[in-house]
């Protein structure tokens, strides 16, 4: 009886032990432009963000404060610019630890994939790895980013994430 119900249940478990999702990282084209909006250090962002082949930039839009600043990296140098001012800089004097350089670190690490583990997470993949020092995790829905955590201090969500 005992080898009877053995033989009954194979076929179920086979069944399950397919329907299993991958586990390998979701990944973020090389060139995309996303909505964003940041929480860190107890304030709230919004801007877009543009990544291209030679490098990232941000265009924020809120809070008031900060609503038109631009912040751009390529590969030698950063550039800050609001208005009529704009300040550019070796790229080694930007904060390792400057949110808008983390998240975009963050996500380069994704596209490559190196440095990167994953697990499913209620139905979403959740890229996890290391940037600045701090932990972070990507969460995916449907293969595009749709949220960010880095360090248990900043918190990110994309909206209308597009390849280009």
């Amino acid at each position: 009886m005992r080898r009877y119900l053995v033989l009954m249940a194979l076929p179920a478990v086979m069944l399950c032990s397919c329907a299993a999702k991958s586990t390998q990282p979701d990944t973020v084209p090389e060139c995309y432009t996303t909505d964003i909006e940041i929480t860190a250090g107890g304030r709230e962002y919004s801007a877009t963000m543009h990544k291209s082949e030679e490098g990232w930039e941000y265009e924020f839009s809120a809070p008031e404060s900060v609503n038109g600043l631009k912040l751009s990296k390529n590969t030698d140098s950063f550039t800050a610019e609001i208005e009529k001012l704009q300040l550019t800089d070796e790229l080694q004097n930007l904060s390792e630890s400057s949110p808008a350089r983390l998240i975009a670190d963050a996500l380069d690490m994704c596209r490559s994939g190196k440095g990167i583990t994953a697990e499913i997470k209620d139905g979403k993949t959740v890229n996890k790895g290391v940037v600045g020092g701090a932990d972070f995790t990507v969460t995916f829905d449907d293969s595009l980013p749709c949220s960010m955590e880095i360090g248990g201090e900043i918190a990110v969500t994309f909206h209308d994430f597009r390849a280009e």
